[in-house]
């Protein structure tokens, strides 16, 4: 009974120096460490591994990590060519492992590895774990060195249990474009462009009659526009007959 009360009181303690990070990029959250030392760093450049998130504690010694592991896309954890590939990746960055286990923790399938690194005073120990959840391969990254063991850590292991995918709902929406009003755009008409009216007479949609003036000016026109044909066909002959005679 007192064991498990003074468990419960770490808890409690290391729940109050921990604060929410969020990644909108990799959708994803945790409750990373926020007692006194605590810092994060931005990480070397490694082939087929994309760093979220990687924090330091110099004073204990301490690494948290979050990372993806490019090369997969909704892998199945539990095939043994994925895992075989995964303890390459270790052994190439230099970690020692015996063996590795199956754990659900938050919700979450992880594929488990006690790490051990260097010798004696430079001694690393941790465990680094992957799941495969929302389109990526995570891997969450726990060291200490020291002679301190990662797996006994009250504060690295809160941080890495509070890992969580974020749902559709908790990510920001894409913004609208200025102006736009989603309510409307879809329901209001466009306007219909506006007709063309005659300067003189306004459009009334009905066709005026005819008069008998109307028709009598047109014939009017036709008939001085002949005219005017015939004179000219006429001084055109004259002329011609003038140039013939002299």
């Amino acid at each position: 009974m007192r064991a498990a009360l003074v468990v419960l009181f770490l808890c409690l303690i290391v729940s109050g120096h921990a604060r929410e990070w969020k990644s909108e990029l990799f959708h994803c959250a945790a409750n990373i460490p926020d007692s006194a030392g605590w810092q994060m760093i931005e990480a070397p450049q490694t082939q087929g591994i994309a760093p979220v998130l990687v924090m330091q504690n110099t004073a204990r010694q301490a690494v948290f990590g979050i990372n993806i592991i490019e090369k997969y896309r909704d892998a199945n954890l539990a095939d043994p060519a994925i895992q075989k590939d995964l303890e390459a990746m270790l052994r190439q960055f230099g970690y020692q492992f015996t063996g590795h286990s199956s754990v659900k923790i938050g919700g979450l399938d992880w594929l488990l590895y006690p790490v051990r690194a260097g010798s004696g005073v430079q001694q690393v120990t941790g465990i680094i774990r992957y799941a495969s959840a929302g389109g990526y391969v995570f891997s969450i990254t726990l060291l200490r060195s020291g002679g301190q063991e990662a797996a006994q850590d009250a504060e690295l292991q809160q941080a890495a249990a509070s890992f969580r995918v974020l749902p559709a709902e908790a990510l920001s929406e894409a913004p609208l474009a200025q102006g736009s009003n989603p309510k409307t755009a879809a329901t209001s008409p466009a306007p219909a462009p506006p007709k063309k009216q005659a300067a003189d007479k306004p459009e009334t949609g009905v066709e005026e009659p005819t008069t008998e003036a109307d028709e009598s000016r047109t014939r009017l026109i036709w008939y001085s526009c002949a005219g005017l044909v015939v004179l000219l066909v006429f001084f055109s002959i004259i002329g011609s007959g003038h140039q013939k005679k002299r």
